[in-house]
């Protein structure tokens, strides 16, 4: 029976894969049933109570990818085959039905409210079998993005994979005039490898394979992050950026890092002060159609502020969203990274900004390549995306629509800012689909294709 039910499975993510809905179109033949007690009031604007001016539309500044895999879905990143990529992926789609996406509003304290919760509950090649769950409790007396959301997940795998935070967001606190942001979590990483520094780094393929000791090392952090951001009229907010981090590094007997011996070996704390300033036109951050982001982080880690490490961290990011068509839309991200300083490899490994996440490869920049594969002081990185949402039906009183998006990532690291070395950019290229549901729950499947192999990415949100 068991067999049977696979091979099912199997020819139905086929038979999909040829009308060009990919990986989520599986997910789909019982889609999760969404209720409500009422609809959802429409938007309002309102004025600020102290200087009378609109209260900007500010997006949420939430993670969607905290429980999936940190990077691809198997063992080593060079490619066992067209027919082996398409065996894996049925066996991740069967295995990943039991998740329901529930939706339910209610009053509370004379608001409406809803609450989202999805069991997480996957198998993981590489990370073992994982149980956990992610919800969120918000409050949609405002829609542009909440009034309050509060998000939290609990995660473990059998091989000792941890992954939980709590976070609060108030995007209209003290009267309006300003955005607080608040996260606390506990990490354990697993199967996050360590390749060594610079941009021509060589796999040794002996070394992927899961019981050999050479990149492996496991990460354990706590940590916490705190965001207070002033409104600057409708496009930009400005303020203080808080954040701790308490690191613990394992490396095995026979590894690259007991051999290597980078700064930041036995972990430490990298706790840090900072600034950011925002310009944001973005027309609905969840699934942006229109407008630019541009962000600029400076992030101070020093005795002063509890750090065990003297650097400091620059950060921009800037993003550009153009519609081509009501259902095409051109997506654009550029990055540009420094870190000086006595700077440990750990945070070496870590992109800043708003949406911190590891380091070039994995499911978000440079996709195709592992996790952490090119790591230095300075990194830079482009991409583009065309998002093509053909398919759009109702379901439950809400919206969903099928989108495929190609893709193109490139990027490169340098240990110095000069001279300028331009050459050797790394490149990754690939398409995608995306389950669309409401403009604000996005199912992303990616295949993306590099010289050293290809990977599938199974996501929540967004490469950006």
């Amino acid at each position: 029976m068991a067999v049977s039910f696979k091979f099912i499975v199997f020819i139905s993510w086929i038979f999909s894969w040829g009308l060009g809905c990919g990986k989520i179109s599986y997910a789909l033949s019982e889609p999760p049933r969404i209720k409500r007690a009422a609809p959802l009031p429409k938007k309002v604007k309102k004025t600020s109570p102290v200087r009378g001016q609109e209260i900007p539309e500010i997006p949420s500044a939430l993670r969607a990818d905290d429980f999936i895999e940190d990077g691809p879905l198997k063992n080593a990143p060079t490619s066992p085959g067209m027919g082996k990529e398409i065996k894996l992926f049925g066996e991740e789609v069967a295995s990943r039905i039991d998740k329901v996406v529930s939706r339910k509003g209610f009053q509370m304290w004379g608001d409406p409210w809803t609450i989202q919760g999805i069991p997480l509950i996957f198998p993981s090649p590489n990370n073992g079998f994982h149980l956990g769950l992610h919800a969120k409790l918000v409050n949609i007396v405002r829609q542009d993005p909440h009034k309050v959301e509060f998000m939290g997940q609990v995660l473990t795998s059998d091989k000792g994979r941890y992954k939980h935070f709590f976070q609060a967001d108030y995007p209209y606190a003290f009267g309006g005039l300003y955005r607080f942001t608040g996260r606390v979590s506990f990490n354990q990483d697993i199967t996050q490898r360590y390749y060594g520094m610079g941009n021509d780094t060589v796999v040794d393929q002996v070394g992927l394979e899961s019981d050999n000791p050479l990149y492996a090392n496991t990460r354990t952090s706590p940590t916490a992050t705190f965001q207070l951001f002033r409104y600057m009229g409708r496009k930009i907010r400005t303020g203080p950026v808080l954040g701790f981090k308490w690191m613990k590094i394992t490396a095995p007997a026979g590894s690259l890092l007991e051999a290597q011996k980078p700064v930041g070996l036995g972990g430490g704390r990298t706790h840090y002060l900072g600034w950011a300033i925002i310009r944001d036109t973005l027309d609905f951050e969840p699934y942006p159609s229109n407008g630019t982001l541009n962000e600029l982080y400076l992030q101070w880690y020093s005795k002063f502020t509890g750090s065990s490490f003297d650097f400091l961290r620059t950060t921009y990011t800037f993003r550009y969203y153009y519609p081509i068509h009501r259902r095409l839309i051109f997506a654009h991200r550029s990055l540009f990274e420094v870190l000086s300083g006595t700077v440990p490899f750990y945070e070496l490994s870590a992109i800043g900004g708003s949406d911190s996440t590891i380091g070039f490869g994995g499911d978000r920049f440079m996709r195709g390549y592992d996790g952490n594969r090119f790591v230095d002081h300075i990194r830079t990185s482009i991409g583009f995306e065309l998002r093509w949402d053909p398919i759009s039906f109702g379901f439950a009183d809400q919206e969903i629509a099928l989108g495929f998006v190609p893709f193109v990532d490139v990027g490169r690291v340098w240990d110095k800012l000069l001279p300028v070395k331009i050459g050797n950019l790394h490149a990754s290229t690939g398409w995608g689909t995306r389950l669309i549901w409401g403009k604000r729950l996005i199912v992303r499947g990616d295949y993306a294709l590099t010289p050293e192999g290809s990977s599938f990415y199974i996501e929540l949100g967004n490469s950006f």
